[in-house]
């Protein structure tokens, strides 16, 4: 069997969880006897699987669909939606409208779709596509790789100057209005006496959406002394800091997986996530803490400060419900969608 994964303007999308998944992906299905190339050129395929929506996508899904008597099959990732796109960059919200019709038509293009999330495929079945032509498939992540190193962690903490008994409280995302940097840094000058890092990309304020929030926060930020941006890091940069922190505080307004969440369990952090539908696989209390406001948040890091028994419970099992996203099963499931359709 021969699969091209179309990943139109791979390498803007370096660094992205939509680009990461899509390369794992292509890489595990090798060892089911599956051949998968990235924007290959090799010949027919048996399947084309479509990882991006964008117009150039839009124009080979189409002109595929209109083929006659194609034997290959068209699959879609839901990656992108229109929630998913609300609040991100500039005009993201005035194109909405446009992006109604654009979305449905381009997702009818696909003889399957694959949503990465119970929530995602919620949103799919309203945009009114059948339910037997949606399979829920997590983009997963490996689990056999070993990514705690308390050694790395303390020599990390010690160059950043944290005390023993002080948290660190991390993310892992683009600096956009969605992901909500403008909460995290209300959280943290509520939090004082913790250190808060926000790790990801800030792009020019004129490019994003709600830039004079944003602003506001950045300037706030600066003020703080338990607060920082850091703005893009090296994957080796990025594994300390993974190391050293002991909460992954995600506010996201709006996601259709969260890759950055997974990982950061899998590092053992403990996760505290926005109240949201798209977060339903993790139970508040059981492996995690939920929130919605600003003083939610603050008071379920002052709960873990205050009880590290619970830490230690939420860490645990966290890592038990984090095996649903093994991505060896994630990419079984894919080659068994695969046989079944071809």
């Amino acid at each position: 069997m021969k699969v091209n994964f179309i990943l139109d303007m791979e390498k803007s999308l370096i660094g992205s969880g939509v680009y990461s998944s899509a390369k794992r992906l292509a890489k595990q299905l090798k060892e089911y006897g599956i051949v998968t190339d990235i924007n290959g050129h090799n010949g027919s395929y048996d399947i084309y699987h479509f990882h991006t929506a964008l117009p150039q996508s839009f124009l080979k899904a189409k002109l595929m669909n209109k083929q006659k008597n194609r034997r290959f099959r068209i699959v879609m990732t839901g990656h992108t939606t229109i929630e998913d796109y609300r609040d991100s960059y500039l005009f993201s919200n005035r194109m909405n409208l446009a992006l109604i019709p654009y979305l449905t038509k381009y997702y009818s293009y696909a003889d399957h779709l694959i949503a990465v999330s119970n929530y995602n495929r919620d949103i799919l079945l309203r945009y009114g596509y059948d339910p037997k032509q949606i399979h829920v498939i997590s983009n997963g992540i490996d689990l056999t790789k070993n990514r705690e190193n308390l050694s790395l962690g303390r020599i990390a903490r010690k160059k950043l100057g944290i005390k023993e008994n002080q948290l660190l409280i991390i993310t892992v995302g683009i600096c956009i209005y969605r992901k909500a940097p403008d909460v995290f840094t209300e959280v943290a000058m509520c939090t004082p006496t913790h250190k808060f890092m926000w790790i990801g990309r800030c792009l020019p304020l004129g490019t994003i959406a709600h830039s004079s929030v944003l602003r506001n926060s950045f300037q706030s930020a600066r003020n703080e002394t338990n607060m920082q941006f850091t703005g893009y890091v090296s994957r080796k940069t990025i594994e300390a800091l993974w190391n050293a922190a002991d909460v992954f505080l995600y506010v996201s307004r709006e996601e259709n997986q969260g890759i950055a969440l997974l990982e950061s369990i899998a590092y053992g952090k403990i996760p505290i996530v926005r109240d949201h539908p798209v977060f339903d696989w993790l139970t508040h209390e059981k492996d995690c803490l939920k929130g919605k406001t600003i003083e939610e948040f603050s008071q379920n890091i002052k709960k873990l400060d205050e009880n590290r028994p619970l830490m230690n419970k939420l860490q645990k099992n966290a890592k038990l419900t984090l095996k649903a996203h093994d991505i060896n099963k994630s990419v079984k499931e894919l080659a068994d969608l695969y046989s079944q359709i071809v």
